[in-house]
């Protein structure tokens, strides 16, 4: 059996640990300069691009690709820490919605600010300019056939 890849599989390869050792850096700032994890992080990030700061349980599961009962300890752990609360939606009290207090609201928006900074100066300039469209257009491509976005969730 050789050891070869195929350029395809190479590709898989490079952005698998590239993007793993490059997390582990960025992991490693949010919670030194943050106190965050990189799910909560993430939770935060889409409730601050959400229509009111606010997702319901379900939605925020879906958009972190997590299991209710991982997005419900997840969000446990943050209204503990004071960043969002949980209220039962009015028109149907079964649905919690999930909003961002304003210490997270300050939180997110401090870490976010620090993370783009990280990116643009680790991330940004290993891609050159011609490179951008086909890596977009992949990008979409990749996440599309996986049934996900970077769009925020709505609700």
């Amino acid at each position: 059996m050789s050891n070869r890849f195929t350029p395809r599989q190479e590709i898989w390869r490079g952005l698998l640990y590239g993007q793993r050792a490059m997390m582990l850096r960025l992991t490693a700032e949010l919670k030194t300069e943050f106190g965050l994890t990189v799910p909560q992080f993430e939770a935060l990030l889409l409730l601050s691009e959400s229509p009111g700061t606010t997702l319901s349980t379900s939605a925020l599961a879906t958009g972190l690709l997590y299991s209710s009962g991982s997005a419900s300890h997840l969000i446990g752990r943050l209204a503990e820490q004071g960043h969002v609360e949980r209220t039962p939606r009015r028109a149907d009290a079964r649905v919690i919605d999930v909003s961002l207090t304003a210490a997270g609201a300050d939180l997110i928006a401090r870490a976010r600010s620090a993370h783009l900074a990280s990116l643009s100066t680790e991330f940004e300039p290993l891609i050159a300019d011609a490179d951008v469209e086909p890596l977009l257009a992949f990008a979409r491509r990749l996440a599309g056939n996986e049934g996900v976005t970077s769009a925020p969730p709505q609700g």
